[in-house]
């Protein structure tokens, strides 16, 4: 399990890259949370880059590869949401795709979740952090589980 939230303030120039190999016989369930400026005191990312780029790789066969490129105040790709959300979850069925769908939706249009294969990734935008970390940590206490037998318990650091 893993789990990161990153911050990037105006004027930062970052790359990020998340790269997870796994064996048929592996299980995950990672998430990225990040933010684009201080919206809560209505910074916005006006300038700087980031690139990030994520890879999901079974058995050495690619399961996802995504890249992004946000620059020069530009958040036209992240529908000028500030709050950027990913859940990955494997191995998946149909049954964890609509869990997953029906966790989402008080995020209303800036949200959904797929299902490749058997990997799970459940996407959002949002304006808003604590909507953002409630969502994700309902979809994380409801999968967790699944893959542990046992009961999700969360983690000390998120009481904090």
């Amino acid at each position: 399990m893993a789990a990161a939230g990153h911050h990037y303030l105006s004027g930062a120039n970052a790359a990020l890259r998340s790269v997870f190999h796994l064996k048929a016989s592996s299980t995950l369930l990672a998430w990225e949370l990040y933010c684009l400026g201080r919206p809560v005191i209505g910074e916005t990312f006006s300038h700087g880059t980031l690139e990030s780029r994520l890879e999901v790789w079974v058995d050495d066969e690619p399961r996802l590869i995504e890249r992004q490129h946000l620059s020069d105040g530009d958040l036209t790709p992240v529908a000028g949401q500030p709050w950027l959300g990913t859940l990955l979850f494997y191995p998946a069925g149909d049954t964890h795709l609509d869990t997953a769908r029906e966790l989402l939706a008080p995020l209303n249009t800036f949200a959904g979740a797929t299902l490749t294969d058997d990997l799970l990734s459940v996407r959002f935008l949002s304006h808003d952090n604590l909507i953002c970390q409630r969502v994700m940590r309902d979809i994380w206490q409801s999968l967790r589980p699944l893959l542990t037998t046992k009961t999700a318990c969360s983690p000390r650091i998120w009481q904090t």
